[in-house]
């Protein structure tokens, strides 16, 4: 996990392998309902353009929305879409990219988190993903990821 600065913003770094053949995990990025298995995805339309919006309740019950637009899709390599909360701006344009590198019968999954403005946000930020690309790998491995408050206030 890196955290650097780039140009007066901040870039979150994070790898995770999983033992799983790329197809397999881009599944898991490609739908709300394959997301939503590891992930709180309310709405996620599989094309360049389509909408995404991810739905976290905080430590402290607190609600909060992401919302953003898929900027590149090409299965099954890679993910990109724009992140920012609701009611609560990061005061800048991020994109998380999710690039998945073949490495025989597993995958390396490589996720960039670009253009934050303030180091804490994106420290906060390289936590929060350490914390779903383990869900991811669970999923990914066949595992059950465990309970999340998220997920279950998501299914209602």
């Amino acid at each position: 996990m890196t955290t650097k600065a780039i140009a007066g913003t901040f870039v979150v770094e994070r790898e995770i392998r999983i033992q799983a053949p790329r197809e397999r995990v881009f599944t898991l990025l490609s739908s709300r309902e394959t997301l939503a298995q590891w992930m709180p995805a309310a709405i996620f339309e599989a094309r360049i353009g389509g909408d995404v919006e991810f739905r976290f309740v905080t430590d402290d019950g607190e609600k909060k929305a992401t919302f953003g637009e898929i900027t590149a899709y090409d299965p099954p390599s890679r993910l990109a879409f724009t992140w920012d909360f609701k009611g609560d701006s990061l005061d800048a344009r991020t994109e998380v990219t999710i690039d998945l590198i073949a490495e025989g019968q597993a995958t390396l999954v490589r996720l960039t988190h670009t253009g934050f403005v303030d180091q804490d946000e994106a420290a906060k930020h390289s936590e929060g993903w350490g914390y779903w690309l383990e869900r991811l790998q669970a999923c990914g491995e066949g595992k059950d990821p465990g309970d999340d408050a998220s997920i279950r206030a998501l299914r209602g």
